[in-house]
């Protein structure tokens, strides 16, 4: 199966987890949804096809991942109902900054 292919199943296994995290307490606004979607569809397919990364080997993390990415969106909600694009970005900042930190404390260096 090609990185184009695999990519699908990694999202919906990370979305997936997301869900999990979330769960009944606050709904998903569409807009954030597709924000999300095509986000991490750009990066997940980078990593695989430029960086080696390989779904087999990351799936524990990827959807660990995804669970932080939920449990930050309900943080950054607050009170709100609904999670937000805003919300959803500043879920993504949180995690990405964090996925940074792991990566150079592991001695990955950053490409685009």
């Amino acid at each position: 199966m090609t990185p184009a292919q695999e990519v699908d199943y990694i999202l919906t296994d990370c979305f997936f987890a997301v869900g999990q995290a979330i769960g009944t307490q606050k709904s998903l606004d569409p807009d954030a949804i597709q924000w999300w979607r095509a986000r991490y569809r750009a990066f997940f397919l980078h990593a695989m096809s430029v960086r080696g990364n390989s779904w087999e080997r990351d799936r524990k993390r990827v959807t660990a991942v995804g669970r932080y990415l939920g449990q930050r969106a309900l943080h950054h909600a607050g009170d709100k109902p609904s999670i937000d694009l805003r919300i959803a970005a500043l879920a993504s900042t949180d995690v990405e900054t964090g996925c940074r930190m792991s990566a150079e404390r592991d001695g990955v260096a950053a490409q685009s």
